[in-house]
């Protein structure tokens, strides 16, 4: 299969902006496929929000996809993170129309730090799936035709049989091969991070840094025992030979 061709997509969506390039409002509206159009749209969006509402807003977002409150929608991963600076993130797959309802849900008492609007041009992934499709069915109907010959001997038949379960192997792949992608062209793919503007303090990333002493100290222990385990065999070898050395560099000075 060819390459992808992947586009990258710059939205002005409509509507007045502010000095930051993003709409005032926080509308983030979802995007649809035009006719002989097969681009599968994804979205990221980072929402601000205090500290304390960060856990309610993913809640809330979490179970309005669930129960399809804006249309079909499926929730792919949901992570979530506590303490002085907690952050989250939402990922799922939602009908066009359902886009900027959920992300106003997601960011309500908060604020849209950015958001970018990605495009994957599917066109020749469904042409090369299509072709081997209709490739797969004719050689079905070619076996079929040699089936209801009447001179096949019974291994010419099993043969038959084999050809035929592995055909339909094959056009079962394609076939979910086929519905994943449909499923990309009819919805958008939206990522949410969620954020506190603790997080941009410099306390908080004082705070941050100090979060992460434990593992910097014990990635660093752990990196220094690698090293020492790699050159102990090299000291083992060059420490003789250095007093060897020392010893002839002696005698040579005497003279």
């Amino acid at each position: 299969m060819k390459p992808w061709m992947v586009a990258t997509l710059a939205f002005v969506l409509a509507g007045c902006s502010d000095p930051s390039g993003l709409p005032q409002g926080g509308a983030l509206q979802g995007e649809r496929n035009k006719a002989d159009s097969y681009l599968a749209y994804e979205h990221h969006v980072a929402i601000e929000l205090p500290a304390e509402r960060i856990g309610e807003r993913i809640a809330a977002t979490r179970e309005a996809c669930l129960s399809e409150r804006f249309g079909a929608c499926s929730l792919i991963t949901a992570q979530q993170s506590s303490g002085q600076a907690p952050r989250g993130e939402l990922t799922l797959r939602i009908v066009p129309d359902g886009v900027e309802a959920i992300t106003q849900l997601a960011s309500a008492d908060g604020e849209l730090t950015s958001r970018t609007t990605h495009a994957e041009d599917l066109a020749q992934a469904v042409a090369d799936n299509r072709r081997q499709h209709e490739q797969l069915l004719r050689q079905q109907r070619t076996l079929q035709q040699f089936e209801k010959r009447d001179d096949l001997a019974v291994a010419d038949l099993l043969a038959l049989a084999r050809e035929q379960a592995a055909l339909e192997v094959q056009l079962q792949a394609i076939a979910q091969d086929a519905a994943q992608q449909q499923r990309r062209l009819d919805t958008n793919l939206l990522t949410l991070r969620f954020s506190s503007p603790y997080e941009r303090s410099p306390l908080g990333r004082i705070g941050e840094a100090f979060s992460r002493l434990q593992d910097n100290l014990a990635e660093g222990t752990a990196n220094l025992i690698e090293f020492i385990g790699y050159s102990l065999p090299f000291l083992i070898v060059l420490f003789p030979l250095a007093l060897g050395l020392r010893k002839l560099w002696r005698r040579l000075t005497r003279h």
